[in-house]
């Protein structure tokens, strides 16, 4: 059937906007899409990134926000019921991490969207009665489902069908740069320091506790580490607790949020990411691309893995982590520019110029049957 060139309307759901993978995924995705053919919508819960609010203005994405999910739900989804309803939205492309989406995608039927995408970003969520009381009704609701990775998706739709869609992003920024190295070491005080880096949500599922006790058994024999976490999130203060009761704490760099992570990877010597789960962490590829050793958690997916992870067990001592830690081969600037063009294909496949265009035949696929 022929296709007009009325331009097709997406919304993209997601329960809140801070700065988080999924965060970071969908405006990739909404950033990259050909504005002439695509009328884009954000529908998302309170709290919203001011960074994100930014990026939609600059990029013609249209921004609706909604009362906190978690602080008033009757609210959010009665706010999303009429934003949904007066759309007239082709797509719904729900972004989440459990059966709970359920809700989201019936409003979305009940309002008259024909084509609603589930999109799996993770391997587990926090309350899993719900997401297994859920589950039967859940795999009736959409009609399409969308995963990161391989485990992302057998963990919410089992073996029914589903595509991998790879969490696209601008692999060229996180080149190693020199320049950046020595501009953040220069700043943080830390020039000749040997940096051990971390960047993610502080939370319980990136397990920055454990990492405290790997850095406790690392700086306890190498005087010069420092330990770097990038990133906030909801056990921000439990963790500045646990730092000034810390043996090094001096030694403890706390980042915080920050807009370029670009640059602080190219400022580390190692990357180290001890999380109880994962979908497909795109700060691993990017840590990767920048030419870091990296020591990873045996729950992450094997396909994020570019060709010489280091895996460990979060059962294990933290003695063990530090041994790998140790005996990690710390790459010259001169190995560290070599390595993303020695990993060019497998790089280049998580790029988002590539997976844009596949969503944009799933986008495409998915109107030529509703029509």
């Amino acid at each position: 059937m022929k296709m007009t060139n009325k331009k097709i309307k997406v919304a993209m759901l997601t329960n809140h906007f801070g700065i988080t993978g999924i965060g970071t995924v969908m405006m990739n995705y909404c950033k990259a899409l050909d504005k002439n053919r695509y009328d884009l919508t954000i529908l998302a819960g309170k709290p919203i990134a001011e960074k994100y609010k930014k990026e939609c203005r600059e990029n013609g994405i249209n921004l609706v926000v909604l009362p906190s999910r978690h602080g008033n739900p009757q609210k959010h989804y009665l706010m999303l019921w009429r934003a949904l309803k007066k759309g007239h939205y082709d797509i719904v492309h729900d972004h989440g991490n459990s059966s709970m989406m359920a809700i989201e995608l019936t409003i979305a039927k009940l309002t008259g969207v024909k084509n609603r995408i589930a999109h799996s970003h993770n391997t587990t969520c926090p309350n899993m009665k719900v997401h297994k009381l859920l589950n039967p009704y859940f795999r009736t609701v959409y009609t399409k489902a969308l995963a990161c990775g391989e485990l992302a998706g057998k963990w919410l739709f089992g073996e029914n069908n589903f595509e991998v869609l790879p969490n696209g992003f601008h692999t060229e920024d996180f080149a190693f740069s020199p320049q950046n190295r020595h501009s953040i070491r220069t700043e943080l005080g830390i020039e000749n320091q040997l940096v051990i880096g971390h960047i993610g949500r502080i939370n319980e599922q990136k397990n920055q506790e454990y990492l405290l006790d790997i850095f406790k058994e690392v700086a306890s024999r190498l005087t010069d580490a420092f330990l770097l976490i990038v990133g906030t999130g909801p056990d921000e203060e439990k963790i500045k607790t646990r730092v000034q009761e810390h043996p090094y704490k001096n030694r403890i760099i706390l980042y915080g949020e920050t807009d370029t992570p670009t640059a602080l990877y190219s400022a580390m010597d190692v990357f180290v990411f001890p999380s109880r789960y994962e979908g497909l962490p795109v700060v691993l590829l990017e840590a990767q691309i920048s030419g870091l050793p990296c020591i990873v958690s045996d729950t992450v997916t094997k396909e994020v893995d570019l060709g010489d992870l280091k895996w460990r067990s979060i059962n294990d001592d933290p003695k063990q982590w530090a041994n790998v830690i140790f005996s990690s081969e710390y790459r010259s600037e001169k190995e560290r520019t070599a390595y993303k063009e020695h990993h060019f294909e497998m790089i280049q496949s998580y790029d988002i110029t590539q997976s844009v265009k596949q969503l944009d035949k799933i986008y495409t696929d998915l109107m030529k049957v509703g029509r």
